[in-house]
């Protein structure tokens, strides 16, 4: 190494490695439960994670409104639905 703690030769090519560093580094460098990905598969396959996942990011009000609404007002009818069920059945 010389004086200043770098190689000989660090210099060369020093363009094809800051690009090769791009390709490594996620285009997305929010955290996994940040990313609106993940948000939408937990609201589909468990919303109550989905909900809170949403409510913490930064999108839209009336969409995390609308977006509770439809998911309160799916599982009243998934109760009702299953209450009706098990009336008919005695």
């Amino acid at each position: 190494m010389g004086e200043d703690g770098r190689r000989p030769g660090d210099w060369q090519r020093r363009e094809e490695r800051e690009a090769a560093d791009d390709l490594v580094r996620s285009p997305d460098e929010r955290k996994w439960y940040d990313q609106t990905f993940w948000i939408v598969f937990f609201l589909v396959v468990f919303c109550p994670v989905g909900l809170v996942l949403m409510w913490r990011t930064g999108w839209n009000v009336v969409v995390k409104a609308v977006v509770t609404l439809f998911v309160v007002a799916a599982v009243c009818f998934n109760f009702a639905m299953v209450q009706s069920v098990q009336q008919m059945q005695g």
